[in-house]
């Protein structure tokens, strides 16, 4: 029944969001939080010696990097935490997804449970997933590269597109 639903699991996330005035300060926000991700990304891969292209196939690249960095240990050489690589990842995935598919666009809304406080997700046609982390705990969901997780979630994404058409 909805009368009863406990709306306790929505009210605890939205307390960990940032709460901005408006909605245009929180897409500046967001924004500058994506180029920084990105960034930090684009660092990581020039040391590693690679470049990122955004294109849909460095999304199988973008695994291995992570995986690499379990099973070699990296994450202490780079002063990362698994919650910055993944983060990163997400954000990463966003731009690719927003760059190859006419029906998608990053989008910032309040986010109905906490007054002020907004999310950021993408939107592919009448689909919109909110996230901070899209591949939190990845490692948990797959054990190496080789199913290419990140890459099928992107044509999940592209065939999601192609059947909701243009927003």
């Amino acid at each position: 029944m909805l009368e009863s639903y406990n709306h306790q699991t929505e009210t605890d996330y939205g307390r960990n969001l940032p709460v901005f005035e408006n909605e245009a300060l929180a897409k500046v926000y967001y924004y500058e939080q994506r180029k920084e991700n990105l960034s930090l990304l684009e660092d990581i891969y020039a040391e590693l010696g690679l470049t990122l292209n955004y294109s849909a196939k460095s999304l199988i690249e973008l695994e291995e990097v992570y995986f690499s960095f379990f099973h070699q240990n990296k994450f202490s050489d780079y002063q990362i935490t698994v919650k910055d690589l993944e983060e990163c990842m997400s954000i990463y995935f966003g731009e690719v997804v927003t760059i190859h598919l006419d029906a998608a666009s990053w989008i910032v809304k309040e986010y109905s449970f906490t007054e002020g406080a907004y999310v950021m997700g993408l939107q592919c046609g009448r689909t919109t997933t909110y996230f901070s982390n899209l591949f939190e705990d990845h490692y948990m969901t797959a054990k190496d590269a080789s199913r290419q997780k990140i890459y099928q979630l992107y044509e999940r994404y592209e065939r999601k597109g192609k059947n909701m058409g243009p927003n």
